[in-house]
């Protein structure tokens, strides 16, 4: 029924699972001392006669409840084994409750679990912006030659309709410099490309840098 149940059953189901395990995993322990204690009473049993261990169970509606007495001389050494069987049950009845409270959260109807809504947009609609960057390391002779050939690259397409914003960067350290573009979607910056004035800057940028440019794109949200 798991695939054809809805988001909110799905999820319960899967938070339940998980958590039926984590709780199985933390009582595992607690049976394998009870496993070695009870190895260990028996083969003591063998070695000579003691006096038989009392183990009484009882079994009040969902929960068993469970008294072991032993003889003082059957016990280890450890003074604080006598309170382990009772540090032990406590642990077991608080994760029990824990578990059955975050059940009857699930549970109640008022209790909405819905995945996050995806925004459906129209064919034409204008979703996302394109942000630009592009790092240039220029030649140290070059550079005068070159913020006159990014001054007239930047006026240009500043003006085009479709640029929002166009930002320029000069790191102190060394002769490179970063432009930040941002337009209104990914068309206008194809367009861009294609304009003369972006094609000169680009064969200029030949001469005048150390290394091609390095150009990174993203697409972002236009609407928030």
């Amino acid at each position: 029924d798991y695939q054809e149940a809805s988001n909110l059953e799905q999820f319960v189901t899967r938070f339940l699972l998980k958590e039926t395990l984590n709780q199985l995993q933390s009582l595992q322990s607690s049976l394998e001392c009870a496993m070695e204690t009870t190895e260990e009473q028996t083969r003591q049993e063998r070695q000579g006669p003691t006096k038989p261990e009392v183990l009484s169970i009882q079994w009040p509606g969902k929960r068993s409840a469970r008294r072991l007495q032993r003889n003082n001389s059957m016990l280890p050494s450890n003074p604080h084994f006598s309170t382990g069987w009772i540090e032990e049950d406590s642990q077991w009845v608080t994760q029990i409750n824990r578990l059955q409270k975050l059940i009857d959260r699930l549970e109640k109807k008022d209790l909405k679990l819905e995945p996050f809504e995806e925004e459906v947009l129209e064919e034409n609609a204008k979703s996302h912006i394109m942000i630009v960057q592009r790092q240039m390391s220029v030649i140290e002779e070059e550079i005068e030659e070159f913020r006159l050939a990014l001054k007239q690259y930047v006026e240009s397409a500043s003006t085009q309709g479709g640029c929002l914003h166009v930002s320029i960067q000069k790191l102190p350290s060394d002769s490179r410099f970063i432009i930040y573009e941002f337009w209104e979607n990914s068309s206008a910056w194809n367009s861009h490309l294609q304009m003369n004035y972006s094609k000169t800057f680009q064969r200029s940028n030949v001469d005048f840098l150390e290394t091609p440019e390095l150009i990174t794109t993203m697409l972002v949200p236009g609407n928030y």
